[in-house]
């Protein structure tokens, strides 16, 4: 099963992440926290219950593309337990491929 650890914050608005299964680490990323203005935006345009300091969006990058294919939906599983409050829709699985980062599909 793919399990997501918090491995620090950088700043007040982000956290990383990362990702392991079997013990090995198979992805990274990052958690990104609403700041005052972002919240206010939630709220208003959005109608989501948001505040400061709360996650709106997480990205994760995997290791290789074998990976990818082969654990995306646990690690999106995972990733919905530890962050409930993130919408399905902003989290954003992606894998290097020709140097550039792409979304991961099924």
């Amino acid at each position: 099963m793919a399990q997501v650890v918090e491995s620090g914050q950088p700043d007040k608005y982000t956290k990383n992440i990362k990702v392991f299964y079997n013990r090995e680490e198979v992805a990274e990323g990052k958690v990104y926290l609403a700041d005052e203005q972002e919240a206010k935006i939630f709220r208003q345009k959005l109608k989501k219950k948001i505040k400061e300091g709360m996650p709106y969006s997480v990205k994760v990058i995997f290791k290789n593309e074998e990976y990818a294919k082969k654990l995306m939906q646990e690690v999106e599983k995972a990733i919905s337990t530890m962050y409930s409050d993130v919408d399905s829709k902003h989290v954003f699985l992606l894998v290097e491929r020709n140097g550039r980062l792409e979304r991961v599909k099924e």
